[in-house]
C-alpha cells in the first residue's frame, strides 16, 4: 500500500523511469545475444535484467496512483530463480555436448504439460490480477504464463522455448506500450528478433543431449 513515506520514492522512480529502463534494456540485449550462442554468462545477465525490470514494474504509476504490474513483478522474480536453476542444469549439458550448443528433445508428454499449464493458469491469474491495481490483468497474466513456460523450457535446453518467448514478448510489448514504457517495449521487441535468430542457430548448430 502506498504511504506518506513510500509516495516520494515511487514518484522518484516514476520521474526517472526513462533512464532506469536503460539498465534492463542494455542487460536484456546482452542476455539475448548470449542466449543465441548459448553462452553460460547469459544467466547472470538474465538475473541483472530481471532485477532491473522488476524495479520498473513494481514502481509503476498510473495517473499518479501506484499501479504495479504485478504479473511482471512475479515474472521477473521467477526468472531470477530460473536463472539459478539454469546455471546448475546447464553445467551437465555442457559436459555432455563438449561445450557446444546443447539441445534436449521436447517429448510429447512435456509439450502437453505446457499446453495444460497455459490453459489453466491464464484465466486463473487473469481473475486474480483483476482484483488488484494491475491496469492490464488479462494481457499481463497471459504474458506471465507464456514466460513461465518459456523460461522453464529454456532452463531444460529445449529449442522450442523460443516459440513461447515470441508469444510472451509480443504480449509484454503491448503491456509496456500501453503504459508508455517505451524503452521496455523496445527491449522486448528486440527480444522477438533475437528469438528468431536464436532458434535458427540452436537448430542448425545444436548437439542433441539427454
Amino acid at each position: 500500500m502506498e504511504t506518506i513515506l513510500t509516495a516520494p520514492i515511487l514518484q522518484w522512480f516514476s520521474d526517472n523511469h526513462s533512464w532506469i529502463q536503460i539498465i534492463p534494456l542494455v542487460c536484456g540485449i546482452t542476455y539475448m545475444t548470449l542466449q543465441i550462442f548459448q553462452h553460460k554468462w547469459m544467466w547472470y545477465f538474465s538475473i541483472l535484467t530481471s532485477i532491473a525490470a522488476l524495479t520498473v514494474a513494481v514502481t509503476n504509476l498510473n495517473d499518479g496512483t501506484w499501479a504495479p504490474l504485478w504479473a511482471q513483478v512475479a515474472l521477473n522474480a521467477y526468472l531470477i530463480v530460473i536463472a539459478i536453476i539454469g546455471i546448475i542444469r546447464w553445467r551437465k549439458f555442457d559436459q555432455e555436448s563438449g561445450g557446444k550448443i546443447h539441445v534436449v528433445h521436447l517429448t510429447k508428454q512435456r509439450l502437453l504439460m505446457t499446453f495444460c499449464t497455459i490453459a489453466v493458469l491464464t484465466p486463473v491469474l487473469s481473475f486474480i490480477l483483476s482484483k488488484t491495481s494491475d491496469p492490464m490483468p488479462v494481457l499481463d497474466a497471459a504474458s506471465l504464463v507464456f514466460s513461465i513456460v518459456a523460461a522453464w523450457l529454456l532452463s531444460q535446453s529445449h529449442a522450442e522455448q523460443y516459440f513461447y518467448w515470441i508469444i510472451a514478448n509480443t504480449l509484454i510489448v503491448s503491456v509496456y506500450a500501453t503504459q508508455e514504457k517505451w524503452l521496455m517495449a523496445i527491449m522486448y521487441s528486440l527480444y522477438i528478433v533475437t528469438c528468431v535468430i536464436g532458434f535458427m542457430n540452436w537448430k542448425k548448430n545444436g548437439v542433441v543431449v539427454e
